[in-house]
């Protein structure tokens, strides 16, 4: 949504699971406050000013992080790539040639070749993106449907993406969306992000019973919520 100017400019963003007003700030977007419908955008601004010395604190915070640390480094492809989610590690050799794009595919057990222009770092991290799909869709499509005969909880459409700020998601036509960049992860904190999506097909919200389900299914719910918070320093730079 737009930004709207109050003591702090911020996006607004309106969300039909929210139970309470959340503020969210990144290094990328910043200030982000999340309603649930029905609220009243009136109120944000008397609630940033009560919350203002947080809120500049966290923005000081997410600005020392996006600034680098020493001169910006000059793109070259990765020398390999870790998918702790599959315990693997790909080797990659680059190789130009005069080609507007560049490409990536496996030339042998564990190794990629990423060919064509890779010394463009937009054409590179493009083309290193879609395999990065392609590996998502190959391995955790299969994951997530055998989870959901596990569970009995059974969901329409899967789609791979590449989101900034979630892991996944669920509809309410029933459709689960996964973060390719899930593969960064270790398997345990991968499987609780399709359980937790899973559960949503039973209750789509975060209620007590929602999270009784979670936990039937999943354990280590609580400490695996906790650790996919940081997960996303685990995402390498060419994968943001």
């Amino acid at each position: 949504m737009p930004l709207s100017k109050a003591l702090f400019e911020y996006r607004l963003r309106k969300s039909a699971r929210a139970r309470h007003v959340r503020l969210r700030i990144t290094s990328r977007s910043g200030l982000e406050v999340v309603v649930p419908r029905g609220y009243n955008p009136a109120r944000i601004p008397g609630m940033l000013e009560q919350k203002q010395a947080w809120i500049r604190a966290a923005l000081e915070r997410a600005e020392a992080d996006r600034k680098p640390s020493g001169p910006e480094a000059v793109w070259k492809p990765p020398d390999d790539i870790e998918l702790p989610a599959l315990d693997q590690v790909w080797q990659v050799t680059a190789r130009e040639a005069d080609a507007p794009w560049a490409a990536v595919r496996e030339i042998g057990p564990g190794r990629l070749l990423i060919h064509g222009r890779f010394t463009d770092e937009h054409a590179s991290r493009a083309a290193l993106a879609r395999w990065l799909v392609r590996q998502a869709y190959a391995h955790l499509v299969p994951r997530l449907e055998e989870l959901s005969r596990q569970l009995g909880l059974a969901f329409r459409h899967v789609y791979i993406k590449r989101q900034r700020t979630r892991w996944g998601s669920c509809s309410r036509h029933r459709a689960i969306t996964l973060n390719a960049k899930l593969l960064f992860l270790a398997p345990a904190l991968v499987r609780y992000v399709m359980v937790h999506e899973l559960c949503h097909l039973a209750e789509m919200n975060h209620s007590p019973r929602f999270w009784s389900l979670v936990q039937k299914n999943h354990a280590d719910f609580r400490t695996h919520d906790r650790e996919l918070r940081k997960g996303w320093k685990s995402v390498p730079r060419w994968a943001c």
